[in-house]
């Protein structure tokens, strides 16, 4: 099921999903949780066509595997992957953009706020967190839920498609979030 678009929810497709990134020239992208390449594919396509370069990184190194079959048939070469937890893995560089489709649920909950301050000081200063997810997965989590912690954390709603049953929204730094203790107090979210 993981390597499906779900027929019942448009802004769950993976062509929904990438028709909403901002995808300049050079674009950095880096899909967490990106499983067998359902989006991570198509959007290096995508991306290919403004010189860009995406990054995959999952736990299992078995769907990691399956997305480099399938790149090598479909001659992607703008692919690399990263094998690994999000919270233990150095990704030693800066992106533009950063997907988590039915990602977040999978975080304790006690840990998401921390784990996105860490996601987000791989972004680049106007780069965006685009989060996705669907009611038909068993760890969905409610956008007014999504909306609170990324709030909390630092960032501003930009875009938002979809509904109750399946949607994408896309965050964006409001401040340097290296600065991020002194202005929204998350000192205690840290330390917690």
């Amino acid at each position: 099921m993981v390597e499906l678009d779900n027929p019942f929810a448009k802004a769950h497709k993976a062509s929904e999903i990438i028709d909403a990134l901002p995808l300049k020239r050079g674009v950095r992208a880096l899909d967490i949780g990106c499983g067998p390449g359902r989006v991570l594919l198509p959007l290096a396509q995508k991306v290919a066509e403004v010189k860009g370069q995406v990054t995959g990184l999952d736990i299992q190194v078995e769907m990691l595997n399956k997305t480099l079959v399938k790149a090598k048939k479909l001659n992607i070469t703008n692919i690399d992957v990263i094998h690994g937890n999000i919270d233990e893995v150095p990704l030693g560089q800066n992106y533009d953009i950063i997907l988590m489709i039915c990602v977040l649920g999978e975080i304790p909950k006690d840990a998401r706020e921390l784990v996105i301050v860490k996601i987000a000081n791989h972004l680049q200063p106007e780069g965006i967190i685009s989060i996705t997810e669907i009611m038909f997965d068993p760890h969905f989590q409610k956008h007014q839920a999504v909306t609170g912690i990324m709030e909390k954390v630092g960032f501003v709603e930009t875009k938002f498609i979809g509904n109750w049953l399946a949607y994408t929204a896309q965050f964006q730094k409001k401040f340097s979030l290296k600065n991020l203790d002194e202005r929204n107090n998350v000192t205690a979210i840290l330390s917690a």
